[in-house]
């Protein structure tokens, strides 16, 4: 048997008690926490994002960064306040 501190008890708490009044029975915290781990290995991809503490750059959005890039190559260079020049994309790569 492993135990595992829960910094935010109160909320694996409501988590059961919401499960409780729809299944109406309540479940195990090893039935919960079990069910989250098929859900996380479901949806892989989601969890990552959330634990990921830093922006991925995926093709999709690399492909839009690059079309973009190539949109405005021949545009002249406006000096303005810097917060209005950065794209969504722009934002994600130099973290403002």
């Amino acid at each position: 048997m492993t135990v595992v501190k829960i910094s935010r008890k109160s909320e694996p708490d409501a988590l059961v008690s919401k499960l409780t009044m729809r299944l109406g029975r309540k479940p195990t915290q090893q039935e919960v926490i079990d069910t989250c781990v098929d859900l996380g290995n479901e949806y892989f991809e989601d969890l990552v994002g959330r634990l990921n503490t830093f922006t991925v750059i995926d093709d999709a959005k690399m492909q839009r960064i690059e079309a973009a890039i190539e949109e405005t190559k021949d545009a002249p260079w406006v000096s303005v306040k810097k917060s209005t020049l950065l794209s969504r994309d722009d934002a994600d790569i130099y973290g403002t």
